[in-house]
């Protein structure tokens, strides 16, 4: 059996059963065929941006018997798919930023019931802070580590609604019963923000900028006050 590792195999785990599913960024397309191998999906398209990372999908398709079940295709983010073919939608292993501009250029994704499974690799806040401005609830954040990397991956489907959280929440999440993993993303994220505060304090008194990070800090204070001890 392929063995995509923990972080695609949480991600394969948060998409739903029997859906078309459709997988951006996908590379060598180890989770579109853990998808199919575990019997989680019997239609997945698989898409990359580029030649290479095709060819390399297409080896795992073949090495794995699988080409009925997966579909690849170029396509610029979501620019090559059509609305009728995603139910689902994973983005694995890239920036958050490029993550939410890919989201964003589909403006079909915003539809009742819509589900998408996202593992940015940097700026987590960029993807919170797109999913509660543009309708998505957040249902669920997985952590896991790999390789001594510690990864979130995100759970979210389209309702509709309008935006519910403050901004402290896009750059820490759901602070409550914290596990180990998620305990270290986020004092990764906390010793980056003090240190970007330090220097606007000690440079630039009157910038605007310290009194959003400050409120930022205190969003974390008032909901983890043990660890300010």
């Amino acid at each position: 059996m392929l063995n995509p590792g923990p972080r695609l195999v949480c991600a394969a785990e948060l998409l739903s059963a029997g859906k078309k599913i459709v997988d951006i960024g996908t590379d060598h397309a180890y989770l579109p065929a853990y998808l199919v191998l575990t019997g989680k999906s019997d239609n997945v398209l698989a898409c990359d941006i580029g030649k290479m990372p095709l060819e390399n999908a297409e080896k795992t398709v073949k090495a794995y018997s699988l080409e009925n079940n997966i579909s690849l295709r170029i396509s610029d983010g979501l620019k090559n798919v059509s609305p009728d073919e995603a139910e689902e939608i994973s983005v694995c292993g890239m920036g958050g930023t490029l993550m939410t501009e890919i989201l964003s250029a589909a403006h079909w994704i915003k539809r009742q019931g819509m589900h998408l499974v996202l593992q940015p690799m940097t700026h987590h806040e960029d993807v919170r802070e797109y999913l509660d401005k543009n309708g998505f609830f957040i249902q669920e954040e997985k952590f896991v580590s790999e390789n001594s990397k510690d990864y979130c991956i995100m759970s979210a489907f389209y309702d509709g609604g309008e935006a519910r959280e403050e901004e402290g929440f896009y750059y820490f999440g759901s602070l409550p019963d914290q596990n180990d993993i998620q305990k270290r993303l986020i004092m990764a994220r906390l010793e980056r923000l003090d240190k970007k505060l330090d220097a606007l304090i000690n440079n630039k008194k009157d910038d605007p900028e310290i009194k959003r990070l400050k409120a930022i800090r205190e969003y974390y204070e008032k909901r983890c006050p043990d660890e300010n001890q």
